[in-house]
């Protein structure tokens, strides 16, 4: 959008954009951030004169003492000269001091919109905003869903100044003689978007473009649009070629390994987040790692992803689930003759002596050669380089044996093992060890056996 030109005007073109957009209807009540700065007193005002029924809700991140105390106060006495409820919070901050304010100020949003039934959430992002995030995010490095952020209307937050300009937000502001507050943290250029701000676009539009932030919005809203129909495609393919489960997506590698690139990193990307990952931290270079175990034999093999996620190829499938606890490591005692329930299974083991005669193993229940054990033996789970003799399958590591029976890796865990000193003895669903199988001249047989608690 080129520059209103009028102050007048302004509301007006506001106007056009929440009916563009469908931002507010005429039933909803809205909740205004309003940090005092030009930007949000300018989104206020309009919102009240296109007669709204508005609210105000005001953040003091705490950050730069009595200047945001006096944002704080300056905020609170516009509220009062409009009649509006106020809402305030003061918080406090660590780390990365814009990320973190931007996720108070949105948990504080949502929480008073949640309690006092506003049905809207309106932030007074401009154009210029919109153009700043676009060439921050595409000089860190960022994905069409990165560049297209700041929608008009994401969820019951909306953007009624997304097509307005800054200069155009004071002017409109100083035709009124309405002032506002000026963060001096602004035009600190240790900030990067204070750079891009005061210099970067203003050297790009000097030298190349001199319409360069309508431009650029133009561009982002082509490709929001594009973006929009990719992510459609995505959710798609996953009803069609995946299983969501609670915490866990598992996809079909044949089927991925045929679709276009660009369509499995968002596949890839929208599988996360419906295991409950945020994305946070998740870069080009995990996506690039977790597509590579989609190709050839790769089962066993696995990518960690920041954020408490694990991706594993199992066989054909590509496994993506949350990993936030370790797997459970169990181990118990189990006396002969005996009974012990091991609640990470659900399961429990009970050990009797029985008829000499007796010859019948089952899948959950076992027959061995007393002579060779004491009076106890130790149910734990199993761990890598366990060794293992099964009667009828060739002698290996445990790991061999899980692959040929395409046990994948997440569930391997529920497959206990049997041991007396450092020898296993069973392995549930498997033959007993040919070390401890009864034979002709076994005098005395003991039977272990899993069952549901």
């Amino acid at each position: 959008m080129r520059s209103v030109n009028k102050p007048a005007a302004l509301p007006a073109h506001i106007r056009g954009t929440l009916a563009k957009y469908r931002m507010i209807e005429a039933h909803d009540r809205v909740l205004a951030g309003v940090s005092g700065g030009a930007d949000s007193v300018c989104l206020l005002l309009i919102l009240v004169e296109l007669g709204y029924e508005v609210a105000v809700a005001h953040l003091n991140h705490g950050l730069r003492g009595g200047a945001a105390d006096q944002d704080e106060l300056f905020v609170e006495r516009l509220a009062q000269t409009l009649r509006l409820a106020f809402f305030r919070r003061k918080a406090s901050l660590e780390g990365n001091l814009e990320a973190a304010g931007r996720v108070a100020r949105k948990q504080f949003f949502a929480e008073i919109a949640g309690h006092h039934g506003y049905s809207r959430i309106a932030l007074a992002h401009t154009q210029d905003d919109r153009a700043e995030t676009f060439l921050l995010h595409l000089l860190r490095g960022s994905g069409m869903e990165g560049l297209v952020s700041m929608s008009p209307v994401s969820g019951q937050t909306v953007r009624p100044l997304i097509e307005a300009r800054r200069a155009d937000v004071e002017s409109y502001l100083r035709d009124r003689n309405q002032a506002w507050q000026t963060d001096a943290t602004n035009f600190d250029l240790s900030f990067a978007r204070n750079r891009v701000r005061h210099r970067v676009i203003p050297q790009l539009a000097a030298e190349f473009n001199i319409n360069l932030v309508e431009t650029l919005s133009r561009t982002i809203n082509i490709l929001e649009a594009e973006d929009a129909w990719l992510q459609e495609e995505a959710y798609d393919w996953i009803s069609r070629h995946a299983n969501v489960q609670d915490h866990k997506v598992v996809l079909d590698c044949l089927a991925l390994d045929t679709a276009p690139v660009g369509l499995v990193r968002r596949v890839l990307r929208v599988a996360l987040r419906k295991a409950g990952h945020s994305l946070h931290d998740v870069s080009f270079e995990h996506l690039e790692a977790i597509r590579g175990l989609v190709s050839g034999p790769r089962s066993g093999k696995f990518v960690q992803i920041p954020g408490g996620a694990i991706a594993a190829r199992e066989f054909t499938e590509l496994v993506i689930r949350l990993s936030d606890l370790p797997e459970a490591a169990y181990d118990y005692e189990l006396q002969i003759p005996g009974r012990v329930y091991i609640p990470e299974l659900g399961r429990t083991f009970r050990a009797e002596i029985v008829d000499g005669k007796c010859n019948e193993s089952k899948a959950e229940r076992v027959l061995l050669d007393a002579r060779s054990l004491g009076p106890c033996v130790r149910i734990r789970n199993w761990k890598p380089g366990d060794y293992y003799r099964p009667v009828g399958l060739p002698a290996g590591k445990l790991k061999k044996l899980f692959q040929r029976a395409r046990i994948p890796r997440s569930l391997r865990t529920a497959c206990p093992v049997v041991v007396t000193g450092s020898a296993i003895i069973w392995v549930a669903s498997f033959p007993v060890s040919r070390d401890f199988a009864p034979g002709e001249h076994s005098e005395k047989i003991v039977a272990i056996e899993a069952f549901p608690a």
